[in-house]
């Protein structure tokens, strides 16, 4: 009789035990899964200040699709808040790109200052291959020297390759956006359709590359 009133008392206390424990686990876990979602908000913010500094903007995901026939609108850029450094690289980028006059051989030392600009514009952590700048270069400078090729508006157009060389911060289908804006200005510039294809194959290949490096918090 003893030993089951024994038994009967430490039911209840072991119940409590367990309960206490259990109640240990789940703060602990939650614990965690803050501090979890504290670092990723953080990490959020600091790439939010990185796009800043690039001039990267991402375009609204509500905007509504451009008329057929007409080139799409280039993606909005913050130029009041770009770091300074990098919209001195920027510019020099659209000079290099102004320095490649239609209708003349593009020689190598233009190519060489136009390579240079896109090493030194890819500021993120993963950056593009040489081998994949080389490309780019090549096929961009040969259809800005065509006869027929007159563009309007090299500013843009260095800021949207500079946004593509520093896509790390933007999803991929944002990045993409930027591809098929940068597209739209070398078509109305005259561009051949073949070379707008190459070039846009080379940017894509670039926002791959960049996309596939970065850190699983921000896939």
């Amino acid at each position: 009789m003893a030993r089951l009133q024994s038994e009967q008392e430490s039911t209840p206390l072991n119940m409590k035990r367990s309960l206490a424990f259990v109640l240990v686990l789940s703060v602990a876990a939650g614990n965690l899964f803050g501090q979890a979602e504290l670092v990723k908000e953080r990490a959020k913010r600091q790439r939010d200040i990185n796009n800043e500094q690039q001039g990267i903007a991402p375009p609204p995901p509500s905007a509504p699709a451009p008329q057929p026939g007409t080139p799409p609108p280039a993606p909005a850029v913050g130029p009041r808040t770009i770091n300074p450094a990098q919209q001195l690289n920027i510019d020099k980028l659209q000079t290099d790109l102004v320095a490649i006059p239609a209708g003349s051989p593009v020689t190598p030392e233009q190519k060489q200052r136009l390579q240079a600009d896109f090493l030194l514009l890819a500021k993120g952590a993963t950056k593009p291959s040489k081998e994949s700048l080389t490309r780019l270069t090549d096929d961009l400078s040969s259809a800005l020297a065509d006869k027929n090729v007159s563009v309007k508006d090299h500013a843009q157009l260095a800021k949207n390759l500079n946004i593509i060389l520093n896509n790390g911060g933007l999803s991929a289908p944002q990045a993409t956006t930027f591809v098929t804006a940068t597209q739209g200005i070398l078509k109305a510039a005259g561009v051949a359709d073949a070379d707008l294809q190459t070039i846009g194959k080379d940017l894509k290949a670039i926002v791959t590359e960049i996309q596939n490096g970065k850190p699983r918090l921000f896939q």
